[in-house]
């Protein structure tokens, strides 16, 4: 009776299996992936939305000013608008068991454990991390560190002769940060501060590396940390980052530094439906959990708040 009624049997125990697999595969943490600090996430759309229009703001027009209780030219804001959309593409990734395991699993009383579940898991997390700062270059979506509305500038020369920061000393360095800095700040009139810059790996493993000088434990990013524009004129932390993408992402593939505010009204990421598992079902001799999902891309509504530096 066991033979003839396992495939259903073992349907229903991964069924039951699901209830306490997948409430913690949704509730733990990935830490690895950090699209979610980065990148302001946004799930307001409709799940079975296939595209989402936005508007890509410059900056404010309008001032206050002062006005006389019987007047009636009242000063009004506005911004220049740039409508755009962006398509919503659905992806999935799945896990699943074969009839022998589950049927075994069932007779001896066994628990299923949740590292296949983990590991779909994952590669949603993985699958959203690349859109979030690369984009999908077949799809036509840009990500964080490669939108086309977004001003990218070459890094001035060093006393070498060179760009590169593995060619530069600390305090040209420095001035390349505070020079993407105050450009944020001075070309918008002071409306926008960026508070995060993301580097390519090595540049980070240089700051954070390599000592102001050989008699000093200070590092060059300790040194930035402390010294920043940004923080100068805010007393808040200046967030730097390294991420992967950004080491070919610039003019010429070279080297990129990113730079922003961090804050949904300046950039965000559409995901109109995160990861879903649909219910379990029997195909051939294995038992299927099918997940999908609904990725919109990044919008970058205010492009003056974010400068790109390339060649360093």
């Amino acid at each position: 009776m066991l033979t003839m009624d396992a495939p259903t049997l073992a349907l229903n125990f991964m069924r039951t299996a699901q209830s306490y697999i997948e409430p913690g595969i949704y509730a733990r943490q990935y830490p690895d992936f950090q699209y979610r600090e980065l990148v302001p996430l946004d799930n307001s759309a409709p799940e079975w939305i296939t595209q989402i229009e936005y508007f890509s703001m410059g900056d404010d027009i309008g001032e206050a000013r002062e006005f006389a209780p019987e007047g009636d030219d009242v000063p009004f804001v506005d911004f220049q608008l740039d409508k755009g959309d962006g398509k919503v593409t659905m992806a999935s990734i799945g896990y699943r068991y074969n009839l022998q395991e589950l049927a075994h699993a069932q007779v001896y009383g066994i628990r299923l454990t949740d590292d296949r579940a983990d590991a779909a898991r994952r590669a949603y997390e993985r699958y959203v991390d690349n859109t979030a700062f690369l984009g999908r270059a077949k799809l036509g979506k840009t990500g964080l560190v490669n939108s086309g509305n977004v001003t990218a500038v070459a890094a001035a020369n060093g006393a070498a002769g060179t760009s590169t920061w593995a060619t530069k000393t600390a305090d040209e360095i420095l001035r390349d940060v505070n020079a993407a800095l105050s450009a944020i700040f001075l070309g918008t009139n002071g409306i926008e501060q960026a508070d995060t810059i993301l580097l390519p790996q090595a540049q980070y493993e240089l700051l954070a590396t390599r000592r102001l000088d050989p008699t000093m434990t200070t590092t060059i990013m300790e040194h930035i940390q402390r010294v920043n524009v940004y923080t100068l004129r805010t007393g808040r932390p200046l967030t730097i980052r390294a991420v992967f993408g950004l080491e070919t992402a610039g003019a010429g593939g070279s080297a990129r530094m990113a730079i922003y505010r961090r804050d949904p009204s300046v950039v965000k990421l559409h995901v109109p439906m995160p990861l879903r598992w649909l219910q379990a079902e029997s195909r051939l001799l294995k038992v299927e959990i099918p997940g999908i999902f609904r990725l919109g891309g990044v919008e970058v509504r205010r492009p003056g708040a974010m400068r790109y530096v390339d060649g360093i």
